[in-house]
């Protein structure tokens, strides 16, 4: 339910770039044999195109011959929600290992609420995968080091294999495996066998990552060239417009302020700590303390590498997430069962009102859609915002003009002289969501900074109007999103449920007015 639930969020419109990017993939491997994109791995892809084929080829279901761009973007999301479905057992085998039976079903009903893994489910693209990926590394890692067989060797190297197919992050999922050797080496477990294992592993992760992603190889010049690109922009050596938001940001605390509190809620982010307690303090079975440093130690490591990048966006922690639902377990078990109960109620609270407010009612930029239809007049010109999500398709309701401006140039004297013809014509100006005026501050990029002050002030003759965001009927559920509009890493708003802002024209002013009244460029002349 809370995997597939809302699956087709969007009202049949793709607003999440990378989802997008993906399913363009998908169309041209389809028609071209060639997907043109390498930021990824093939795997999401062929797994879309062979699923939306082998539907297409039952005609008594689906009068349809060739994929289209919907369909596509159905499967992306269907294999994100199975890996989300997946997910939920592998965590609860794996409490069961590591905790005992009920640590692991409490471990598994947290997951299943996680905001996070509810998101990444609903997104076709690579985290929801990667997850799963992860938890299989970590439970064939831990087999590896109970029953020391080559075939578990095997079987790390077929899920690295896989995760690298999906992306090549997960080069960082190796640590896993790799702490679960060192563990062995420590108890004298041969040498020789170390080593043929390790390179079985290696050998057949990378032919399952080639079987699986084959343009890594067959085009490794536009690949390399790709993963170039992703490093530089990650590391902040290539600045790019859409990163603007992580200036200035303070590695480890960012994702400690902006992202944890909003994926997994802030009673499992306060509890799940508390379970390194008895992992540290337990002396009667050390057995399980060693199982947990396989888990805990690559963690970490995978947090410091990641928490350092220049860019945090949500997605790059999402693997780590069901770390925590293990944690928070791990403390709940030592509970009295009235106290345990009461906890995990409040535990789940945060899941329940995300899926409730993003999934389980229209799109906000639907709801905006409709009301434009019922209340704006026929021909009426609005300026809206262009940028790193898909532009909403107004022309098509009462002959709307909408100019879609790009304000991330907006300290470009070009651009200034632009925005002020448009602002004397303009009889609405939209604000599609928090993207652009909440990552332009007054030092860095003081004209971007003085539109939007100006806006919101009222000081430009344009009035709010309406807003239009994910609502409940009770007032605390909506305060939770508000806080998370405010607070959060913006890719946790603005791709599925941002909030839509609208103004309307009540003191027109002349082009010279605008330029005067906003951009210090003018005010030098």
């Amino acid at each position: 339910m809370f995997r597939f639930g809302g699956l087709m969020w969007g009202e049949g419109y793709h607003f999440h770039p990378d989802e997008n990017n993906l399913a363009q993939a998908v169309l041209n491997l389809s028609q071209k044999n060639d997907p043109q994109f390498y930021s990824y791995g093939q795997l999401p892809i062929f797994l879309s195109l062979f699923s939306a084929q082998l539907y297409n080829l039952f005609s008594f279901i689906h009068q349809q011959k060739n994929i289209d761009f919907n369909e596509i973007i159905f499967f992306l999301r269907f294999w994100s929600a199975i890996a989300g479905v997946a997910s939920v057992f592998w965590v609860y085998y794996l409490g069961k290992i590591i905790i005992n039976r009920r640590g692991g079903v409490i471990a598994a009903l947290v997951t299943a609420f996680l905001p996070g893994l509810i998101q990444s489910a609903h997104f076709g693209t690579t985290e929801s995968l990667l997850a799963f990926f992860y938890l299989t590394i970590i439970y064939c890692s831990i087999k590896l080091y109970q029953k020391r067989k080559l075939v578990n060797f095997v079987w790390v190297g077929l899920s690295l294999g896989l995760a690298l197919a999906t992306k090549a992050s997960a080069v960082l999922f190796i640590l896993t495996p790799l702490m679960a050797i060192l563990l062995l080496k420590t108890k004298n477990y041969p040498t020789k066998k170390l080593f043929l294992g390790l390179l079985t592993m290696f050998l057949i992760a990378l032919a399952v990552t080639i079987f699986f992603s084959p343009f890594l190889v067959i085009d490794h010049l536009n690949s390399l060239n790709a993963l170039g690109y992703e490093v530089a922009i990650a590391q902040g050596k290539k600045t790019i417009f859409y990163t603007r938001q992580f200036l200035n940001t303070k590695p480890f605390l960012f994702q400690i302020k902006k992202i944890f509190p909003f994926s997994i809620g802030w009673p499992v982010l306060l509890l799940a700590p508390l379970g390194i307690i008895p992992i540290i303090t337990n002396k009667k079975d050390q057995k399980r303390s060693f199982l947990w440093l396989i888990i805990l130690v690559p963690a970490l490591i995978f947090f410091l590498y990641q928490g350092q990048l220049f860019v945090k966006w949500t997605r790059f922690m999402t693997p780590l997430l069901p770390i925590f639902s293990l944690l928070f377990a791990q403390i709940a078990v030592s509970m009295p069962k009235i106290i345990q109960f009461i906890v995990l109620v409040v535990s789940i609270l945060p899941g329940l009102i995300f899926f409730d407010l993003v999934y389980s009612n229209p799109d906000t930029r639907y709801q905006f859609s409709n009301w434009a239809k019922e209340n704006l007049p026929e021909s009426s010109l609005i300026l809206s915002e262009s940028g790193n999500v898909i532009n909403l398709p107004l022309e098509k309701i009462n002959n709307l003009k909408v100019i879609n401006f790009d304000f991330y140039q907006l300290e470009e004297r070009s651009s200034q002289d632009q925005l002020s013809q448009i602002l004397e014509k303009a009889d609405y100006l939209l604000v599609p969501s928090r993207r652009i005026f909440a990552n332009h501050h007054q030092d860095q990029f003081p004209n971007t900074a003085s539109y939007y002050q100006k806006l919101f002030s009222g000081q430009l003759g344009f009035i709010h109007l309406k807003t239009f965001s994910p609502t409940n009927r009770w007032f605390p559920l909506n305060y939770y999103y508000q806080q998370a509009e405010i607070n959060a890493e913006e890719t946790w708003t603005v791709f599925d449920h941002p909030t839509v802002r609208i103004y309307q024209k009540k003191h027109p002013y002349s082009k010279m007015d605008y330029q005067q009244m906003l951009f210090t460029s003018f005010h030098e002349q």
